[in-house]
C-alpha cells in the first residue's frame, strides 16, 4: 500500500510538472538600439535600461505561470537602412510578438512604415509623431512635443521670465523640427518674441556663424532643440562669441544626457531643461530602480536608462493584458489601451491617449556640475 501511494504521489508530481511545462511560455520581443553611430550616447543607456527591465521580469517571475520574455538586441547604428532591414528580418519570425525601438526619428519613421506593412507592433523610442501616421501598428514611447513644448514655453515665460529669445534646432531631424515649431507657436501666442531661429545639421560641429548672429541679436534667452552633446558645443561657441552670462539657456529632454556636462563643463552652468527623470528618482519606485540599477551595472541611472526601464513596464502590462496566448494583434490592442501603468519617470503613471504617451515632466538645471531640480 505504501509503495502504491508513493507511486501515486510520483505520478501526480510528474503530471503537475508536465502541466506547468505546457502552460509556461516564452514571449519573444526584438529590441532595436542605436548602440553605435551618432545617437549611441543615448541608444546605449536606453538599451541598458530596457535589458535591466526585461531581465527583472524573468528574475522575479512577473509574467506569472513560469512565462518568460526572450529578447534579442540589434544595433541599428543610427542608420535608416539598417533599421528597416532589422524590422523586415524580425517580422519574418512568427514568434516575435513586437519590436521595442528604434531610437531616432531618422530610423523610426521609415521603420514604422515597414512594421505597419508587415503588421508587427513597434514601440519606437522617439518623440516623432510621424511614426504614428504610418498606421495602427506603430507607437512612440516618449511624450511628444505636443505635450511637452507648451509646458516648456510656459516655464520660460512664467518662471524664467524671458520675453525675447533665439532658437536653434536640428533641421534634419523631424522630431526636433516639430519641437521648435510647436514651442514657437505656443509661446508667440503668449507674447514671446523670437529674434533668431537657426537650423543646424546633426553632424555639424562649427557653429561660429550661428553663434555670431545670435549674439548680435541680443536675446534674453537661447533655446536648444538639439541633443546634449550638440548643445554643449553650441553653448561653448556662443560664450566664445560673447554671449553674456545673463542670457538664459533653456532646452528640452534631449539635453538630459550627462554628456551635456562632460563636454560643456563650466559653460553649461545654469542650463535649464524639462526632463523625464529626476536623478536618483523622485518616487519610491524610482529610488528603488536607481539603487538596483547601480548595484547591477555599477552606473548611475540617467534619464535614458530610466526611460528604457519604464518602457519595459508598458510592454510587460501589454503582454499580461494580451495573455494567455498573446499575439501581435493582441499586443497592439493592449498597447493602445495602456492606462496608468506604474513607471519610474514623470509623475509615475504612463498612459496612451490616442497613441500619444503621457506621464508628466520635471524641470532640471545644471548646478555645480550636476543635474538638480530647477526653480519652480
Amino acid at each position: 500500500m505504501i509503495n502504491l501511494n508513493i507511486a501515486r504521489i510520483a505520478l501526480a508530481s510528474a503530471a503537475a510538472i508536465a502541466t506547468c511545462s505546457v502552460h509556461a511560455a516564452d514571449h519573444k520581443i526584438a529590441v532595436f538600439g542605436a548602440l553605435t553611430g551618432a545617437a549611441s550616447f543615448f541608444g546605449v543607456p536606453v538599451t541598458e535600461g530596457i535589458k535591466f527591465g526585461l531581465d527583472e521580469i524573468n528574475a522575479k517571475g512577473l509574467l506569472g505561470g513560469g512565462d518568460k520574455v526572450v529578447y534579442e538586441v540589434s544595433d541599428t547604428a543610427s542608420a535608416r537602412p539598417q533599421a528597416m532591414a532589422a524590422v523586415t528580418r524580425v517580422a519574418a519570425d512568427p514568434n516575435v510578438l513586437m519590436i521595442l525601438g528604434p531610437g531616432t526619428a531618422v530610423e523610426a519613421i521609415p521603420a514604422a512604415g515597414v512594421a505597419n506593412e508587415l503588421k508587427i507592433p513597434m514601440k519606437a523610442l522617439t518623440v516623432a509623431v510621424a511614426v504614428l501616421k504610418s498606421g495602427p501598428w506603430s507607437f512612440i514611447s516618449p511624450q511628444p512635443p505636443q505635450i511637452t513644448m507648451p509646458q516648456l514655453g510656459d516655464y520660460a515665460i512664467d518662471v524664467a521670465k524671458v520675453k525675447s529669445c533665439a532658437t536653434i534646432r536640428f533641421s534634419d531631424n523631424e522630431a526636433y523640427v516639430d519641437m521648435e515649431r510647436i514651442f514657437v507657436e505656443h509661446s508667440e501666442k503668449r507674447g514671446m518674441k523670437f529674434v533668431d531661429r537657426s537650423g543646424i545639421k546633426v553632424a555639424d560641429s562649427d557653429f561660429s556663424a550661428v553663434a555670431t548672429r545670435i549674439v548680435a541679436a541680443k536675446p534674453e534667452c537661447v533655446l536648444f532643440f538639439t541633443l546634449g552633446p550638440t548643445a554643449a558645443n553650441l553653448i561653448i561657441q556662443l560664450k566664445q562669441a560673447g554671449l553674456p552670462n545673463s542670457t538664459k539657456l533653456i532646452g528640452q529632454t534631449g539635453l538630459s544626457s550627462p554628456q551635456l556636462i562632460t563636454i560643456g563643463g563650466a559653460a553649461v552652468e545654469g542650463v535649464i531643461f524639462n526632463s523625464d527623470w529626476v536623478p536618483g528618482g523622485s518616487t519610491a519606485a524610482g529610488r528603488a530602480f536607481a539603487e538596483a540599477f547601480k548595484a547591477k551595472t555599477g552606473k548611475e541611472a540617467d534619464s535614458f536608462a530610466a526611460l528604457g526601464y519604464s518602457y519595459v513596464q508598458v510592454v510587460l502590462a501589454a503582454i499580461k493584458a494580451a495573455s494567455p496566448n498573446p499575439t501581435r494583434e493582441k499586443i497592439r490592442d493592449a498597447l493602445t489601451k495602456t492606462k496608468d501603468v506604474p513607471v519610474v519617470v514623470g509623475t509615475g503613471k504612463y498612459s496612451y491617449v490616442d497613441r500619444y504617451p503621457t506621464y508628466g515632466s520635471a524641470f532640471l538645471q545644471v548646478k555645480d556640475g550636476k543635474f538638480v531640480l530647477a526653480p519652480q
